[in-house]
């Protein structure tokens, strides 16, 4: 719960500075003042924001899937996809993680245009945040597992809002 709570205020300073970084670049453009360097930052921000709240979003079931098929499938089955699929995306966040390292390592000396630092700084939001989502991957995993041993796939249920479970 606190790696949770970490992403969440990580989130929200992220996408204020996002909205703060180009407003204020647009005002200033308007105004005839340079902040290219904003730019670059809101990059910079920006790729860490679309890990971070990737593996936020994976954390509360809340990325988009199309589960109109699926849902029709008892809960029993329901659990075997979506082991399949958690085992499917933890090998491919494992992918994106060692080519992300990698691109990481080649791109250290590198450096933003506007900013005298590393565009390492950038790409390390991919092998980061794709850690991060195997962990939770990893998590769900457990679930899967636990939920064939014990015969027991009522985590599984739907909950519509008022408690109700459909």
């Amino acid at each position: 719960m606190l790696v949770k709570r970490i992403e969440e205020v990580f989130e929200c300073i992220g996408l204020a500075s996002l909205i703060v970084l180009v407003f204020l670049a647009a005002v200033l453009r308007f105004f005839g003042l340079d902040m290219s360097w904003s730019t670059d930052m809101a990059q910079l921000v920006f790729a860490w924001v679309c890990f971070i709240g990737a593996d936020l979003a994976m954390r509360q079931d809340r990325h988009m899937g199309v589960n109109m098929l699926v849902d029709r499938f008892s809960l029993k089955t329901q659990n075997g996809v979506l082991l399949f699929n958690n085992v499917f995306i933890i090998g491919f966040l494992i992918l994106v993680a060692v080519y992300g390292t990698n691109l990481c390592i080649v791109n250290y000396q590198r450096t933003f245009n506007t900013l005298p630092i590393s565009y390492s700084y950038a790409t390390a939001s991919a092998p980061v945040g794709c850690a991060l989502m195997i962990i939770t991957t990893i998590i769900k995993i457990k679930t899967n597992i636990m939920n064939i041993v014990k015969s027991d796939y009522s985590s599984l249920e739907k909950k519509v809002e008022g408690g109700d479970v459909l």
